[in-house]
């Protein structure tokens, strides 16, 4: 069995925060506030979106985000949870406040991060006794490091660890995974992620599939 961890961005920039509106400047303003075509706002200071890295994302892997996510657009902001990505944004002003808005306060509760370190997977649903199958998905944990996908064919008894060099914990890694069955059947792929803590995702990725002659 082999496996080819690839970084990919999550996102193509599209605009960094402060280079959106004509005339934003960092030492004049401290607030930006985002609005989507629903009429939804929402604020952060602008020091975090620029220490984060912040961008407006209208592509995924060079994808139509659209086509992806089903919106036209979506802020980023890297280790932060996703619930907060504001989508279709229509708007976007630069304030100077009193006090900048605070960042939501989101602990690990088990409900900001959902099955950390996450993880994905998707193949063929038929393949053929001798030629070989391609597994691929991506793995990410927010603010930490995928260091290693694990994989599965026992419903978790064993598994086979492949590492993923080069991974860091801005960008998604995007793995391919290549297996050859030698026998028919109905199968099921589990496959994991680990992060540079040594923790494995909660919940595998699961692919069920069938292996003709």
């Amino acid at each position: 069995m082999t496996t080819t961890p690839e970084n990919h961005d999550a996102a193509t920039q599209t605009a960094k925060p402060a280079e959106t509106l004509a005339g934003a400047n960092p030492t004049n303003c401290n607030t930006v506030t985002f609005t989507a075509s629903d009429g939804m706002e929402v604020s952060f200071p602008l020091d975090f979106l620029l220490e984060r890295g912040a961008i407006i994302a209208d592509k995924i892997n060079g994808e139509d985000i659209a086509d992806v996510m089903g919106c036209a657009n979506q802020l980023w902001i890297p280790g932060f949870p996703a619930k907060y990505f504001i989508r279709d944004i229509v708007g976007i002003a630069f304030t100077n406040e009193d006090e900048p808005p605070a960042l939501p306060d989101f602990q690990d509760d088990g409900h900001d991060y959902t099955n950390r370190p996450n993880v994905s997977c998707k193949a063929e649903y038929v393949g053929h006794v001798g030629q070989p199958m391609l597994f691929e998905g991506w793995a990410d944990d927010y603010d930490k490091r995928i260091v290693a996908v694990e994989f599965s064919l026992d419903e978790g008894t064993t598994w086979t660890r492949h590492e993923t060099a080069g991974a860091d914990a801005v960008r998604w890694v995007w793995w391919t995974f290549e297996w050859t069955p030698d026998e028919e059947g109905v199968f099921r792929m589990l496959v994991r992620s680990v992060n540079e803590d040594g923790k494995v995702s909660p919940t595998p990725a699961a692919h069920q599939f069938q292996v003709l002659a």
